[in-house]
């Protein structure tokens, strides 16, 4: 278990990555000079264009006021957007408050990576009083939704006994459930618990499997968890191993389809 704190840590700090912008990607049916007559779908697809510099010149500020008349309409990824702009501080001063306000419209709207993004905030309590038993309920909302980011986290906290009792089982289960959707820090965490188990010869393989493929990914963990593990097996194991990871990334790649 030597390595099982910087394994939690790590999971736990790239679970900060920036998000994409939420917009539907479809093409606007009114003219961009026209705006006050714009759909609250339209403002946030055009704010995201001229966050990316799609078709319009780069412009923060009108992506911002875009996205403000959007998300007071209701239109949760609008709110979301802004969310993020205010988290990462593109175009803006950071302000996680501000971040944390509007993150918080959209999860109650139902927005998955709003609900995530927002039991993050929780449970670090930026921009929000720490509160772990809201970053638990959040995350399982997302989580139950199917929301890969979300179901890592919430198995986190059941490997960690944090918002709720310690429950290994329940971590490798929502772990496996975002692996198998091709979330790294998942497929890596799930790889080192089942490592971390009894060790019979069945699960060292599938250990292996698991650390395999974030390996792969270059997840640095991964890889130190792997070179341990492939020291413990056999020649005949490790390539029972490479044929498990084969197969999961076969039945991965096919269910993205």
């Amino acid at each position: 278990m030597r390595i099982l704190f910087l394994t939690i840590l790590l999971s736990l700090s790239l679970s900060f990555f920036v998000q994409p912008w939420a917009g539907e990607g479809a093409p606007l049916k009114k003219g961009i000079a026209t705006t006050h007559a714009l759909s609250p779908s339209e403002l946030n697809e055009l704010a995201v264009r001229y966050v990316t510099g799609d078709g319009v010149g780069k412009n923060y500020d009108q992506a911002r006021l875009l996205w403000l008349k959007a998300a007071e309409h209701g239109h949760a990824g609008a709110q979301y957007n802004l969310g993020q702009m205010y988290s990462t501080g593109t175009g803006i001063k950071r302000n996680p408050v501000e971040a944390a306000r509007w993150y918080q419209q959209a999860a109650k709207a139902g927005d998955l990576l709003s609900q995530f993004n927002l039991g993050l905030m929780y449970e670090t309590g930026t921009g929000v009083q720490q509160d772990i038993t809201k970053a638990f309920v959040l995350y399982r909302e997302a989580a139950r939704h199917g929301l890969a980011e979300a179901q890592n986290s919430f198995g986190r906290l059941y490997e960690m006994g944090q918002g709720v009792e310690q429950n290994i089982t329940e971590a490798k289960k929502w772990y496996r459930l975002a692996a198998l959707q091709g979330y790294v820090l998942a497929q890596s965490n799930l790889g080192f618990q089942i490592y971390a188990g009894e060790k019979n010869e069945g699960d060292m393989i599938e250990a292996f499997a698991w650390l395999n493929l974030a390996a792969q990914q270059n997840n640095a963990i991964a890889q130190a968890h792997l070179r341990e593990l492939t020291g413990m097996m056999t020649r005949r194991q490790i390539e029972a191993g490479q044929r498990m990871a084969h197969e999961l990334s076969s039945d991965i790649n096919n269910h993205g389809k």
